[in-house]
């Protein structure tokens, strides 16, 4: 096999990145448009988070791990560069995940829908609860009950 010298490593190329670059990613993979943003959403201080991500302040242990909490990243990734965890589909436990799945796939119009709109379903419902936090799941399935209440009602 002939080694290719234009391979890119994925951990090498993010070995050579600074935690604030890292950072970066983490809250753009978590849909985060901005850091205010992700501040804003999560009640942290925008310019203490704005620095750690600029570079301009370091973060401590404690900081790091808060960030990769609140994104569901991999504290080593944004610390290190590299992964110690599988990924997490949709940003989602696999529990979640599940969940969601379910309640997607129990819906009546479920049976007769195309599944490219099933997947972007499944994704939006995620997207949503991600950016809910703990109870945005629990909000879908309330309102689900209720609209399903309502029906029969």
């Amino acid at each position: 096999m002939i080694d290719n010298p234009f391979r890119i490593d994925i951990c090498d190329m993010y070995d050579h990145m600074e935690i604030a670059d890292r950072l970066r990613d983490a809250r753009i993979a978590a849909g985060f448009r901005s850091a205010a943003e992700a501040a804003t959403s999560f009640g942290w201080t925008g310019s203490t988070y704005a620095a750690h991500e600029n570079g301009t302040r370091g973060c401590k242990p404690a900081d790091i791990k808060k960030y990769a909490d609140a994104f569901q990243a991999d504290p080593c990734f944004i610390t290190y560069g590299a992964h110690t965890k599988s990924p997490v589909i949709s940003g989602l436990s696999d529990g979640a995940l599940k969940e969601v799945i379910t309640f997607v796939l129990s819906h009546d119009g479920a049976d007769t829908a195309n599944p490219r709109d099933i997947a972007d379903m499944v994704l939006d419902i995620c997207d949503y609860v991600r950016q809910s936090g703990d109870g945005g799941l629990q909000n879908v399935v309330n309102f689900a009950f209720h609209r399903r209440a309502a029906r029969s009602g």
